[in-house]
């Protein structure tokens, strides 16, 4: 697993703003850029966030991540504690 890739690619996306550009351009070309698992590249592009929050995302960045993806905060949460 390459947890510091996965979070390095949430962060960017979180905090840069070509970066998100080019993510919500095409997600999959956009993640080709990181040194991803496959399981981790299938959570990031399902936007499975319980996935990503067990797989050890911090929540400081996975919660920016998912309300650019306008996931609400109960879902959200819901994911997370794995309702």
């Amino acid at each position: 697993m390459s947890l510091y890739a996965l979070q390095k690619l949430i962060r960017d996306v979180n905090r840069r703003p070509q970066s998100r550009e080019a993510y919500f351009q095409s997600p999959p070309k956009f993640a080709e850029g990181y040194d991803l698992a496959e399981r981790e590249r299938d959570a990031l592009l399902k936007l499975d966030v319980g996935a990503l929050y067990a797989m050890g995302v911090h929540g400081l960045l996975l919660r920016p991540f998912t309300i650019l993806h306008k996931v609400a905060e109960p879902d959200y949460l819901k994911a997370i504690r794995g309702e």
